[in-house]
């Protein structure tokens, strides 16, 4: 399965269609990995996509919009040096599986500690335990974008995309206008007010 000459592969894949330079690799064909592969190619960026389930039917849809796609553990170095890893863009883990998205990060990070990669998780203490050890990349709570998304669209926002920056979620309006989330802001001013409030007091040092 990890093998790139292996037939079962080639016939997926297409020796002539895999980039070899400035692409990004993307771990995961879920709702996610198809999404941002199309995104990528809509922008002129070489996308090659990983996968380990034949049967997927993400594959099969990816297949069809002609993005190139390799069958395999993501995780595994020897499949990474055949992807031409060290002369990729990026890499993005974006499988549903976080400790398999952690893996997939510190197996290309190992290989190539200057590459730029893109983890998909939450907010669980996995993440956060590994993060606080070494850097793994950049972080998104996919979770939490597309949740925000919908409770500003009950709210009557007309937003029709969102992103995170540090810890607050923006909206994009239709005409391009970027605001921050009401219930973040409020959320991170009544977080400031609390850590005000529990900070000692100074104390003035006696005469």
């Amino acid at each position: 399965m990890n093998r790139l000459l292996d037939r079962r592969l080639t016939s997926i894949v297409g020796r002539r269609s895999v980039p070899r330079w400035d692409h990004v690799v993307v771990v995961g064909l879920g709702q996610v990995g198809l999404r941002l592969s199309l995104l990528l190619r809509e922008l002129g960026v070489p996308v090659l996509a990983v996968d380990r389930d034949p049967d997927n039917n993400h594959v099969n849809r990816a297949k069809e919009y002609g993005i190139p796609i390799v069958l395999g553990r993501g995780g595994s170095r020897f499949l990474l040096r055949r992807l031409s890893l060290g002369r990729a863009r990026a890499l993005a883990a974006v499988t549903s599986d976080e400790v398999e998205n952690i893996s997939v990060v510190v197996a290309a990070l190992g290989m190539r500690d200057d590459l730029r990669t893109l983890l998909r998780a939450g907010r669980g203490d996995v993440v956060n335990e590994t993060s606080s050890l070494f850097k793994i990349g950049v972080v998104r709570d996919v979770y939490r974008i597309g949740g925000t998304l919908l409770a500003a669209a009950a709210l009557g926002s007309p937003a029709t995309e969102a992103f995170l920056s540090e810890q607050t979620v923006y909206l994009i309006d239709p005409d391009g206008r970027i605001e921050p989330f009401d219930g973040d802001v409020e959320a991170a001013r009544d977080a400031q007010v609390e850590f005000s409030e529990a900070a000692p007091a100074s104390r003035t040092p006696a005469a």
